[in-house]
């Protein structure tokens, strides 16, 4: 005989957890359906906002790189050694390049337009605009090592041809610092150079000393050679003299 289980009556009457929580869901939705479909809009908005600009950043991109690389190619041909270098030509592409920097400004193009900017400045021995154009591109250009080490020669050349030997001396001594030097760099030579013209010889001796010891096979050993050894003479003159 079977026997017949007693239903309780409370757990009948107990809700189910599912349901209470999709029929809560439901009546919220009818409550506040016209807030949420705003805010359904609005992120769609969002986002299809987000695309635009993206592929907005992209075209600009693109066409500051097609602009910036034919300033480039005509910067190179004019900076060839097997050509004489234009003064008009220069600051005809110094102009594009300042151009692509004002019209691109957040595009990589515009930020190594810059740089470029500062080596035409020098080129045209407009030493001022060339520190400008290189502490501009140092501010912005922390990451790009290798960059930042032609930023910073350009800006110690610059100061040199303003005959601020001590800010040179600042600028070539900041590319030590750097992680990675190029290893055809003649900074050390620069650094003598500055040295010498401030008349601290054996600084100068020091760093001349140095360059050759790092690069022995340079083509510019001989030279630096010969300038060693009339440097230490005129220090020996000097000592005996005193």
């Amino acid at each position: 005989m079977k026997v017949k289980k007693k239903i309780i009556k409370k757990k009948l009457k107990k809700p189910d957890e599912f349901i209470s929580f999709t029929e809560r869901s439901l009546t919220f939705i009818l409550q506040h359906k016209k807030k949420i479909l705003l805010g359904g809009v609005l992120v769609v908005l969002l986002i299809l906002g987000l695309y635009l600009f993206q592929s907005w950043e992209r075209k600009k991109e693109e066409e500051a790189a097609e602009r910036f690389h034919q300033a480039v190619e005509k910067y190179q041909s004019l900076t060839s050694p097997y050509k004489e270098e234009e003064i008009q030509a220069l600051k005809k592409v110094l102009e594009e390049f300042d151009e692509i920097q004002s019209v691109f400004p957040r595009t990589s193009s515009g930020r190594f337009s810059i740089l470029y900017k500062g080596d035409l400045h020098l080129r045209l021995n407009e030493f001022d605009e060339a520190i400008k154009a290189y502490q501009t591109f140092l501010k912005k250009a922390r990451k790009e090592k290798l960059y930042r080490f032609f930023a910073l020669e350009g800006l110690g050349y610059a100061y040199e041809g303003k005959k601020e030997f001590e800010k040179a001396l600042e600028a070539y001594q900041e590319i030590l610092k750097l992680d990675e030097i190029p290893q055809w760099t003649n900074v050390y030579l620069n650094i003598a150079r500055c040295y010498e013209k401030m008349g601290k010889t054996r600084e100068a001796l020091e760093n001349y000393q140095t360059f050759l010891r790092l690069f022995p096979k340079s083509s510019l050993a001989n030279i630096i050679l010969r300038k060693v050894s009339k440097l230490e003479e005129e220090s020996i003159k000097n000592h005996s003299s005193h």
